[in-house]
């Protein structure tokens, strides 16, 4: 790229810059907002922040996270994004090799991720990402709270 591209570890006073690219990504934004847990990812070093000059382009999310099958910590990437007009530059490559750089360096064995994006797809397999073959059968199932809280349904009592 011919301006200097900068990935780095996301500060507390990067967090509305970062909120503006999940909603220009999302087109929405939920009831709760998003700063609180921006703020907290950032707090965690959750968080790395593409810049060109003050400008923020893309992000990357991931969480690290005991794996109990694994026997050690694993991360996982949760939220990935680089604005349209940097696309295809590399950006995604640079946050993704930091992102997983950052994470072994923090003691993860493994980096996971999903998605149904098949730029994205490709993405992770020139970095040597695969996907899980064998009878494993996962499948990534997001539960809709609303739905779940509803007051008309009703739910077992937890077994003590």
């Amino acid at each position: 790229m011919a301006k200097e591209l900068t990935i780095r570890m996301a500060r507390v006073q990067d967090a509305p810059k970062l909120r503006a690219l999940l909603l220009e990504w999302l087109k929405s934004e939920p009831r709760a907002g998003r700063l609180r847990s921006i703020r907290r990812a950032i707090r965690n070093r959750e968080f790395l922040v593409a810049q060109i000059q003050s400008n923020d382009i893309g992000f990357i999310h991931y969480i690290l996270h005991e794996d109990v099958i694994d026997g050690a910590l694993n991360a996982f990437i949760t939220a990935f994004y680089v604005s349209p007009a940097y696309r295809g530059k590399g950006v995604g490559s640079s946050l993704l090799r930091q992102a997983i750089t950052d994470s072994i360096a923090r003691g993860a064995v493994g980096v996971e991720t999903s998605t149904i994006h098949d730029s994205a797809r490709k993405l992770y397999e020139k970095h040597h990402f695969k996907q899980a073959s064998g009878d494993i059968g996962e499948v990534f199932l997001e539960l809709d709270v609303d739905a779940f809280s509803s007051p008309l349904m009703t739910h077992p009592k937890p077994h003590s």
